[in-house]
């Protein structure tokens, strides 16, 4: 079975998502506060409970996202995979025209990989867009190879 040189990390946007997590929560109960001073005739129960559903199912989306797609570099292709589905794309690397990523480096961001069919195929909240890019670039252009694993003598 070959061996995947790298696989893409998310670790910059689950610690940046569980940072605001408290800001959130603050912004969810002003809502609920503000709701009560402008009686509307809304049953706060309902919209408090509402609210908090979509907001566990926001977060829980992100971090379902986030820790069970899978992004992995091989030597001839980049393998997409969403466990939750079992799902899988196989993008070749002769395949992409162009990878499209911020002008800046950054913790997290999207990557575009436009394809020669004209596809476009996006992955998100990558950590450090601009240094994935590069790696890319090398193992397309034949400089990077599997790392093999030092075994203890």
């Amino acid at each position: 079975m070959e061996k995947a040189i790298a696989r893409l990390g998310r670790q910059n946007h689950m610690n940046n998502l569980i940072s605001k997590l408290p800001l959130l929560t603050v912004v969810y109960g002003l809502q609920c506060f503000m709701i009560t001073k402008l009686e509307l005739g809304i049953n706060l129960g309902e919209f408090a409970f509402l609210m908090a559903m979509t907001l566990i199912l926001f977060v829980g989306g992100l971090f379902v996202y986030d820790n069970y797609q899978h992004v992995l570099l091989y030597s001839d292709h980049i393998l997409i995979y969403f466990e939750p589905l079992n799902t899988a794309q196989r993008i070749k690397y002769q395949d992409i025209a162009e990878i499209i990523t911020p002008t800046d480096e950054c913790d997290f961001s999207s990557i575009v990989f436009k394809l020669t069919s004209g596809k476009q195929v996006v992955i998100h909240f990558v950590d450090y867009p601009l240094q994935v890019k590069h790696v890319i670039n090398e193992i397309k252009n034949g400089n990077l190879n599997p790392i093999e694993e030092k075994k203890a003598a």
